[in-house]
């Protein structure tokens, strides 16, 4: 999941073509990457440190785990995470972000080389969004076809008052029945079962020329039509800063050009993380704090023709095997035997 964060390459900033970060250049072996985003929601808050090394043509992430590390807020309180395995650092659970509030991530190896971040306002609590989907029976474009999809609009009133920068993601959760393949040959789940898929690209927004305005129909999900039940679509939305609004659109930007953020990047973006002990040091990606509008919307999926075929998410028919064997469903980042909260059954 978080090799997909390796971060990426550069933007003329609009007219100017003024360069907001540089990049580092994918011959580096080894890189420090910053995946690091808090909110003001009432949910554990964790970042991942770690290193991205390129050896023999192939990139691979590898969390750093004895760092120390600590949040700054307001220029005096100071929060320390504590290391939780495979380079994600957690802050103590009674940790509460708030808007107007000013945060700085710093950080420190053993032998006392020290990180630090530009110091982040929290934007003001954004009014939550509306949304619907609309069926596309030639939605999305993957691997030369075009696939059919459930694309999902989102309508939201814009603050007058103020420049205002926003990014979307989401989490699908689908009911699962295959918990293994082998040769393949597929094992059905002997327990419920749910297939957890993440957006593969950034969806950012500015409201240069929307400011004050009702925002409608603007696109922020393109759901494939994986299977004819219902899915449960967690939708987060985030008012962001500025700086980190520009790092995300070189995210995006480069992610259209190469295909998806799954894609291996040409080169990584250098954030505003730096190196105190040694300047000369990059670091890609970035620290950035938002505040976060998260709801679940049930895609029933009862808009879709009944001549189109789902594309199955196994992107094809099970084949199941001939000895009635079944697996479990192995709790982890792309799966859970766990119902969400929300599920309609």
């Amino acid at each position: 999941m978080f090799k997909k964060i390796t971060f990426i390459l550069v933007l003329c900033w609009l007219a100017a073509c003024v360069e907001p970060f540089k990049t580092l250049s994918g011959k580096s072996l080894e890189k420090l990457v910053i995946e690091a985003t808090l909110t003001d929601e009432d949910i554990p808050q964790k970042i991942r440190i770690s290193k991205s090394i390129d050896k023999d043509d192939v990139s691979f992430s590898e969390g750093v785990d004895d760092l120390q590390v600590k949040l700054i807020v307001n220029q005096k309180e100071s929060f320390l995470f504590e290391a939780v395995g495979n380079g994600f650092y957690s802050l103590p659970s009674s940790f509460r972000a708030k808007a107007g509030n000013i945060y700085q991530l710093i950080f420190q190896k053993t032998d006392g080389t020290k990180y630090q971040s530009n110091e982040q306002i929290m934007p003001q609590p954004i009014e939550k969004s509306k949304f619907h989907d609309l069926f596309s029976s030639r939605g999305i474009e993957q691997g030369g076809k075009q696939i059919p999809s459930n694309d999902v609009y989102a309508d939201f009133q814009d603050s007058p008052t103020e420049k205002n920068y926003y990014t979307w993601s989401w989490k699908l959760w689908e009911r699962q029945f295959v918990c293994h393949t082998e040769y393949s040959v597929d094992y059905y789940c002997n327990q419920n079962c749910w297939e957890i898929i993440p957006n593969p690209t950034w969806n950012i927004y500015s409201d240069e020329y929307s400011n004050g305005k009702l925002v409608s129909n603007k696109l922020i999900a393109q759901i494939p039509y994986y299977q004819t039940l219902g899915a449960l679509l967690e939708i987060k939305q985030l008012s962001i800063t500025e700086d980190a609004y520009k790092f995300l659109k070189m995210l995006a930007d480069q992610a259209e050009r190469t295909g998806t953020l799954v894609d291996t990047p040409p080169a990584a973006i250098i954030g505003n993380v730096k190196n105190l002990t040694k300047k000369e040091e990059p670091v890609a990606g970035f620290f950035m704090v938002g505040s976060a509008n998260t709801v679940n919307y049930w895609l029933d999926r009862k808009n879709v023709p009944i001549n189109i075929s789902p594309i199955g998410l196994l992107g094809r028919k099970p084949n199941p095997n001939n000895f009635g064997a079944t697996f479990a469903c192995i709790e982890g980042p792309t799966r859970t035997p766990q119902k969400p909260k929300g599920w309609v059954d």
